[in-house]
């Protein structure tokens, strides 16, 4: 994680893929499941998307991110965590 301050730190960029702003609605779904978390997704790209939530330290390492306007849903896994976001890398490819 590249974080200071409880902020992102812009210095260490590291993605391949220039992310898309966005403000759409979300849902992490982990634990089997059996639990879900709803967050805003604020930027997205082909590799990954950042999230703003209230509670980041109830999201696991790994967990699909589903997309109720389109339906689909990706697995994911935390790049990095910040107060109220966290970035995520997607373990898939792209439909």
């Amino acid at each position: 994680m590249f974080a200071y301050n409880g902020q992102v730190n812009p210095s260490a960029e590291r993605r391949r893929t220039q992310r898309i702003r966005v403000l759409k609605q979300a849902y992490i779904i982990f634990n089997n499941r059996r639990s879900s978390l709803t967050c805003r997704i604020r930027d997205i790209s082909s590799d990954g998307c950042r999230l703003k939530l209230a509670n980041t330290a109830m999201v696991p390492e790994e967990f699909i991110i589903y997309f109720p306007t389109d339906g689909r849903e990706r697995p994911c896994k935390v790049a990095w965590r910040g107060l109220g976001q966290l970035g995520v890398k997607f373990l898939d490819t792209p439909n």
